[in-house]
């Protein structure tokens, strides 16, 4: 990794570009560029984004960019086969014992969890409910006092209708 950065840093400055102009043009931070340049590949979380920094760069500096991402995935194919298989199975562990920590605290995604349903009416339900009873207390209650009327008027209509056929 330090070879490409050595060379990174020998194009940009036989160009005379500063460090400053090809971070923004890059859009990285002057401290990337410096930690590129010197080779320092543990100051880079993620080394997808460091693979698209230093394309991104070759292509800025027209430097060989095959050559450079030959070399850097050569780099990547001997840091990570030296890694012990014990430091590996321990990382796996540990992050199963993290996702375990996550499951324990019931954080799920909206997409995957049991959707419950809870029995809340909205506002306008509940007032179209309650209209829709008083309308029916009203109703019942107008027929009730209104057919109790029509009772009295009826007997008396009866009354009237056997009173003529009797004269």
């Amino acid at each position: 990794m330090k070879s490409i950065g050595i060379i990174f840093k020998e194009k940009r400055e036989s160009i005379g570009i500063k460090e400053e102009e090809a971070a923004r043009d890059l859009e990285i931070t002057v401290a990337q560029l410096e930690n590129l340049e010197d080779g320092n590949i543990n100051a880079f979380k993620d080394i997808f984004f460091l693979k698209e920094i230093i394309k991104k760069y070759a292509k800025y500096l027209n430097v060989d960019e095959e050559e450079i991402m030959s070399e850097f995935t050569d780099f990547v194919f001997d840091f990570t086969s030296k890694i012990p298989v014990e430091e590996i199975e321990q990382k796996v562990r540990e992050l199963e014992r993290e996702e375990e920590k996550e499951t324990r605290k019931k954080i799920s995604s909206p997409y995957t969890r049991k959707k419950v349903r809870k029995a809340k009416l909205k506002p306008v339900y509940l007032f179209t409910i309650i209209t829709i009873i008083l309308v029916c207390i009203t109703f019942i209650i107008l027929n009730l006092i209104l057919g109790s009327k029509m009772g009295e008027n009826k007997n008396l209509s009866e009354r009237n209708i056997i009173y003529e056929f009797t004269k």
